[in-house]
């Protein structure tokens, strides 16, 4: 049998994770730029400010990159899966695309922010 006591914890709980959830998700600052690592070397750092599209070539394997209004999204890959294509585009700092198959990584720096990575 549900206690009254048992719905108010329930819905305490709940409340305190939205709130965490809100102020841990509120503490990213706009990036300054592109960093892009391509099998665990750097392959290069680009400007948001600049719009352009970056072309990663690596072991037969092609990643489009596109920068447009300080945002930065995957427009292209080869690989299989596409997951790195379908994720939401990024412009805060600590944000990143990873395409696994192909060992491309996007991640936004620059600005500040008060942690080191934020996992969704």
């Amino acid at each position: 049998m549900i206690k009254k006591a048992d719905i108010i914890l329930a819905a305490t709980l709940i409340i305190i994770g939205f709130a965490m959830s809100y102020f841990l998700s509120s503490g990213t600052s706009p990036g300054q730029e592109l960093l892009v690592s391509c099998g665990g070397e750097r392959f290069g750092t680009y400007s948001l400010l600049e719009e352009r599209e970056i072309v990663v070539e690596r072991n037969n394997h092609i990643n489009k990159i596109t920068i447009k209004n300080g945002i930065v999204s995957m427009s292209f890959s080869d690989c299989r899966g596409q997951d790195c294509v379908k994720q939401a585009a990024i412009s805060k700092t600590g944000e990143s695309i990873v395409c696994l198959p192909n060992q491309v990584v996007l991640e936004i720096a620059g600005g500040s922010t008060e942690y080191d990575s934020i996992a969704r």
